[in-house]
């Protein structure tokens, strides 16, 4: 809960997680997937995730390919799948759960983001 005149925090484009399905899609079949924001919706206290998966054999047009790279909680090689958006309230990254989160920048947030706005 915010009190009044306190400022809500909200997760910042490029923040990366491991959010648990509950958070952005209940039917998928694994419980944790990394997620990146792409995209803030100030005034629904939401943003927009990306998913990651490290099964290589899924592999699908527009894809982007992205190494182990334990720096950005990725501990296995995969495949972020912007075609593959999820909304997910603020108050996730708020739950233990959801910890750490770093932020990722350069060329590939910028790839991810331009083949999430294809998808529009």
């Amino acid at each position: 809960m915010t009190w009044p005149g306190q400022r809500l925090w909200r997760p910042p484009v490029g923040l990366v997680a491991v959010l648990p399905r509950d958070y952005y899609n209940v039917r998928d079949p694994h419980a944790r997937r990394p997620t990146v924001v792409v995209r803030v919706l100030p005034a629904d206290r939401a943003c927009l995730v990306v998913t990651r998966t490290s099964d290589t054999m899924v592999a699908h047009p527009k894809d982007i390919w992205h190494d182990k790279d334990p720096e950005l909680l990725c501990d296995r090689q995969g495949w972020w799948q912007p075609r593959r958006v999820h909304r997910v309230d603020f108050g996730a990254y708020d739950d233990e759960d959801t910890r750490p989160h770093v932020i990722m920048t350069g060329d590939l947030l910028d790839r991810i983001i331009a083949a999430y706005q294809e998808f529009l």
